[in-house]
C-alpha cells in the first residue's frame, strides 16, 4: 500500500516539492522512489499532507486579506495546492 500512497503524493505539487525536493536536500533520502519508499511511512506522507493543507489554508487567508481573487495567480495556485491535498488526504487517511 505504500507504493500507491507514495505515486498518488508524486501527484500533488506540495507534496511533490516537499517530499522529493526538501527532503532530499535535507539529506533524508537519495531522491529517488526506492529512496522515499525506504525512508517514508504512510503516517508520516498524511502528516505531511495536513501540514501543507494548514500552510495552503494560511495563504489563501493572506492572500483574501490582501485583496487577492480567482484572477490572481497565487491565489489560483493556492486553491490549487488545497484541492489536491484536500483529495490526497481523503482518499489515504
Amino acid at each position: 500500500m505504500l507504493k500507491e500512497v507514495l505515486k498518488d503524493a508524486m501527484k500533488v505539487d506540495e507534496l511533490v516539492n516537499q517530499l522529493q525536493e526538501v527532503d532530499h536536500e535535507c539529506g533524508f533520502h537519495d531522491g529517488s522512489f526506492e529512496g522515499m519508499l525506504g525512508y517514508y511511512t504512510k503516517n508520516i506522507i498524511i502528516a505531511e499532507a495536513k501540514n501543507r493543507l494548514d500552510m495552503a489554508n494560511e495563504n489563501l487567508g493572506l492572500d483574501s486579506m490582501f485583496g487577492m481573487s480567482s484572477e490572481d495567480e497565487m491565489y489560483s495556485i493556492h486553491i490549487k495546492e488545497k484541492r489536491q491535498l484536500e483529495k490526497f488526504i481523503k482518499k489515504w487517511r
